[in-house]
C-alpha cells in the first residue's frame, strides 16, 4: 500500500543576466517562484535536502506562499520527518483552509504516525471540499484497509477508479482487499488491470502470482514471479520468504 501526494506548483520562471553594451548589469533578485521551481526540480531528482533548502528560501521571500509549505512538507515526509511535514501542512492550511491537497497530504503523514483518527478526519475534509478527488479517495481506501474495513476500502477504491480509470495503484490495492475477502478471481482481474496500466509494476506481478498459487495455477504464478524479479531484483527475497521452494530467478 502506498500513499499518493499532491504538490503545489510554482510559476515557470527563470532569470537571465542582461547585457547592456559591454557592461553586465547585476542580476535581478531571485524570486520566491524561482526558488519554488528549483525546489520542485530538486524534489523530482530525489535531492530532498536541496529541495527543502530552496522551499525555505522561497518562504523567506514570500512567507504567505502556501505551495512552498506544501512542497516542503512533502519533502520532509519523504525524509521521515513527519512532525515537520505536519507543521508545514498546518501552515499551508492556515493560509488556504480549502486546500484539498494539504488535507490529503497531512492525512498521509498522520496515518504514518499512527494517528488514524486524525488521518480519517483529514481525508474526510478533503472529500467534503471535493467529493471526487481521486487521491483522497485512494488514500482513505488505504486507511479503511488498515482498519480491516474491507467493504469501505473497496468502495473508496471503486470511486477512485471511476475518477481515474487508469489508476494502477488503486486497482492493485482493490485487488489486495478483494483477496482478503476471499475473492481470488476479482483480485487476479484487478492485478491484471494494474499491470495493464503500469507494466513495470513489479509488486502487482508478485501479488498476482501469490493469488494464482492459491488457485493452484503454479506455472502462471512462476511466470509472474519471474517478471517481477526481472523488473525489480528486490522482489526476489520477498518471494523466497513466502515460497522457500521457488526456483532461482534470473
Amino acid at each position: 500500500m502506498f500513499g499518493s501526494i499532491f504538490r503545489g506548483l510554482g510559476s515557470l520562471f527563470c532569470f537571465v543576466l542582461i547585457l547592456s553594451g559591454v557592461q553586465a548589469q547585476p542580476p535581478a533578485p531571485v524570486s520566491a517562484s524561482a526558488y519554488l521551481d528549483r525546489g520542485n526540480a530538486w524534489y523530482d531528482r530525489g535531492e530532498l535536502d536541496k529541495a527543502i533548502a530552496d522551499y525555505t528560501r522561497a518562504l523567506v521571500s514570500a512567507p504567505e506562499l502556501a505551495e512552498a509549505y506544501i512542497n516542503r512538507g512533502n519533502a520532509r515526509q519523504d525524509k521521515g520527518d513527519l512532525g515537520g511535514a505536519i507543521t508545514d501542512y498546518d501552515r499551508a492550511l492556515k493560509l488556504n483552509p480549502v486546500d484539498v491537497g494539504a488535507y490529503t497530504n497531512r492525512g498521509n503523514a498522520r496515518r504514518l504516525q499512527g494517528n488514524l483518527d486524525g488521518a480519517l478526519a483529514d481525508y474526510n475534509q478533503a472529500l467534503k471540499l471535493n467529493p471526487g478527488e481521486v487521491k483522497a479517495l485512494y488514500n482513505r481506501g488505504n486507511l479503511w484497509f488498515a482498519l480491516t474495513e474491507l467493504d469501505k476500502a473497496i468502495a473508496d477504491f471503486n470511486l477512485a477508479i471511476e475518477g481515474n480509470p487508469r489508476y494502477a495503484m488503486a486497482y492493485n490495492n482493490r485487488a489486495v482487499a478483494r483477496q482478503a475477502q476471499g475473492d481470488l478471481s476479482g483480485a487476479i482481474e484487478d492485478f491484471g488491470r494494474a499491470i495493464e496500466f503500469n507494466p513495470n509494476h513489479a509488486r502487482a506481478y508478485v501479488n498476482r502470482g501469490m493469488a494464482l498459487l492459491l488457485q493452484s495455477k503454479k506455472a502462471e504464478a512462476e511466470q509472474d514471479f519471474a517478471r517481477a524479479v526481472n523488473l525489480d531484483a528486490s522482489m526476489k527475497p520477498f518471494i523466497k520468504r513466502h515460497r522457500p521452494d521457488a526456483p532461482t530467478y534470473k
